[in-house]
């Protein structure tokens, strides 16, 4: 049986993430900022029938992440499964986001990332093995208008993940980003909407069409812990996993564009815009959303 340790597990991917690895096996750590918002999560493992070990992490904070890896190591041993998946998703185009948001921002997506994985993989080099799994997002793939900060956080996660990967295999560790799309979180509602006051308010309705589609053809945070299982029992499973709605057809989509189209594309005005996408995409993002479908966010 192997120790997995999950960051933010309180709900959406991560939850679902304790869950499924729970249900494969493994000793699963759910860790959280705040343990008293574990309701959602006790409530899905008693439902599925599987026990888990609620512990409080926040990973912006350094003396909280080395004291919680010296507990769990005391406790119960190495981590043999790392899964990064606490994270916040604010929506601003570059200019509008304060400096300390953008700070605020990368604490936590990025160098709360960079903490757990030093403090884990001293031991995961003694014992010449180990995964860890990084949730990255499309945006760290592909940047699109008034996504700026947060496809900087991930987009930096990936240059890091990437060398890491290469550095980490030679002990036999096997590292991998997790790209969701469109997935049900609640993340979002934590994080608000684009100013409506905003000069960049025109590209912001661009952006609000495309990703709004996507959005209400969310898939089920269910998906995203399906790969996760999958990469850390499979050797074979590739380092780069794109999962969710609207993944696949963006990437598609900025390929076929080199930077001056891509820009021109999405500070196009609205009607020439949503014109372009359906031609490109065969996509028509006015389209009303199925029904009962719930709103999205990424994780």
């Amino acid at each position: 049986m192997a120790t997995a340790l999950i960051t933010g597990s309180s709900s959406g991917i991560g939850l679902a993430t304790a869950i499924r690895l729970a249900a494969d096996g493994h000793r699963v750590l759910a860790t959280m900022r705040d343990p008293s918002r574990d309701g959602d999560l006790r409530a899905a493992a008693s439902a599925a029938g599987v026990s888990l070990d609620v512990r409080q992490l926040d990973v912006d904070d350094d003396r909280s992440v080395t004291e919680a890896f010296a507990r769990i190591a005391s406790d119960v041993g190495p981590v043999d499964i790392l899964v990064n998946n606490a994270g916040t998703s604010p929506v601003a185009a570059v200019e509008d986001m304060p400096l300390r948001q953008w700070k605020e921002l990368f604490e936590t997506n990025f160098f709360g990332v960079i903490r757990c994985v030093q403090a884990v993989l001293p031991a995961m080099r003694a014992q010449r093995s180990g995964s860890i799994i990084n949730i990255s997002s499309i945006a760290g793939r592909v940047a699109v208008p008034i996504f700026g900060p947060y496809a900087a956080s991930k987009f930096a996660l990936e240059a890091a993940t990437e060398s890491l990967a290469c550095e980490a295999a030679i002990f036999g560790i096997r590292v991998h980003l997790v790209e969701p799309g469109a997935v049900v979180t609640p993340i979002r509602a934590k994080t608000g909407a684009p100013d409506r006051n905003s000069p960049y308010r025109p590209v912001a309705k661009n952006w609000g069409f495309s990703m709004g589609y996507d959005h209400a053809r969310a898939r089920g945070p269910e998906e995203v812990a399906d790969v996760i299982s999958r990469a850390v029992s499979d050797p074979a499973t590739a380092f780069r996993i794109t999962v969710g709605a609207g993944v696949d057809e963006l990437i598609a989509l900025r390929r076929r564009h080199d930077d001056e189209a891509w820009i021109e594309l999405w500070s196009s005005e609205t009607p020439e815009f949503l014109r372009r996408y359906q031609e490109l995409t065969g996509l028509d993002v006015t389209a009303p959303p199925p029904d009962a479908t719930p709103s999205m966010d990424s994780d």
